[in-house]
């Protein structure tokens, strides 16, 4: 495996890795909507939030930070866009530039906000096994009538064990072209058949792998659920984040 955190599953023994995974979706669907808020100071308590909690789970920070350094690129990318293409005043300090104050303060946030929601994202996953993910889907589902819960669970997490291996994949392929002097080629179009055709075809291959691997097992859509009840420590630090959206709306 490909020594990222983004988007896989770590094990470890952190109360964040303990606690009940139903909790833990709520508490990022709760972070994603105070990240909705313009307020700043909802910006800085998530950054907060999320610096507290990488410690607590254990997580290696500067793993994280050069995962999150990946995607920097497509981040950039659009506070560019928010900078060049919002009409305003011209910066104070650098009034050459065609860029204006509006542009440039929506354009940090912007890459702000993303940052914390794909931060947040990177967090969830590295701390929640995708089966635990998939029994979350199928709980919150299953009082909603005439949807196949089991099976939207299923095909949810393995979307995101799916998108890990691609990843992996992606890596162990750049490595290997790269031992071998492909790098040299500077033809984007030769690079990207090199790069983009053994991708594709491994994913094809587990997929297939994967279809085969359920009908041999006997899968089956009607497989009651059993999970425990959620504990009131579960729920609490749920509760606080509750409370304070509230407080501060």
């Amino acid at each position: 495996m490909a020594d990222r955190i983004a988007f896989h599953y770590f094990p470890a023994n952190s109360p964040l890795h303990r606690w009940d995974a139903r909790c833990k979706f709520f508490g990022l669907l709760i972070v994603t909507v105070t990240l909705l808020q313009s307020k700043i100071s909802w910006l800085i308590l998530d950054s907060v939030i999320l610096l507290s909690l990488l410690t607590v789970s254990g997580l290696s920070l500067i793993r994280f930070i050069r995962d999150l350094r990946t995607w920097g690129f497509l981040l950039f990318i659009l506070f560019l866009f928010q900078t060049l293409f919002t009409p305003g005043r011209p910066l104070p300090l650098l009034p050459w530039l065609p860029i204006s104050a509006e542009g440039f303060n929506l354009g940090i946030l912007t890459f702000w906000r993303l940052g914390l929601i794909l931060g947040f994202s990177i967090l969830f996953t590295a701390v929640t096994r995708p089966r635990e993910l998939r029994d979350t889907l199928v709980w919150l589902l299953k009082p909603l009538p005439f949807l196949p819960a089991r099976r939207i669970g299923l095909m949810v997490s393995l979307t995101l064990r799916f998108f890990s291996l691609i990843l992996d994949q992606s890596e162990e392929v750049r490595l290997a072209h790269k031992a071998r002097s492909g790098d040299r080629n500077k033809n984007p179009l030769r690079r990207a058949k090199f790069l983009g055709l053994p991708i594709l075809r491994r994913s094809f291959s587990q997929a297939e792998d994967v279809a085969f691997a359920l009908a041999a097992r006997g899968y089956r859509d009607d497989i009651p659920l059993q999970l425990p009840k959620l504990k009131l420590t579960h729920l609490t630090p749920l509760l606080i984040l509750f409370g304070l959206l509230m407080i501060t709306r």
